[in-house]
């Protein structure tokens, strides 16, 4: 009876997981290497806002001592 049980189960699991396994999509495809501009994502650059004061690189920072 057990081994019945065993092989019922078995059976299940594997057809279950067959069926799981056909539904996902496809993951593991390459991603088309070539993009057009209008798929390709934007160049966002970060402002300072406009209450902050802009620094460039070259100046030193002014301590308040």
């Amino acid at each position: 009876m057990l081994n019945v049980r065993l092989v019922t189960t078995s059976l299940a699991m594997l057809v279950t997981l067959m069926a799981a396994a056909a539904a996902e999509p496809v993951k593991d495809q390459a991603a088309p290497v070539i993009q057009s501009s209008a798929e390709a994502r934007p160049i966002r650059v970060i402002l300072p806002a406009p209450w902050e004061t802009s620094q460039r690189q070259g100046e030193p920072v002014k301590s308040s001592k």
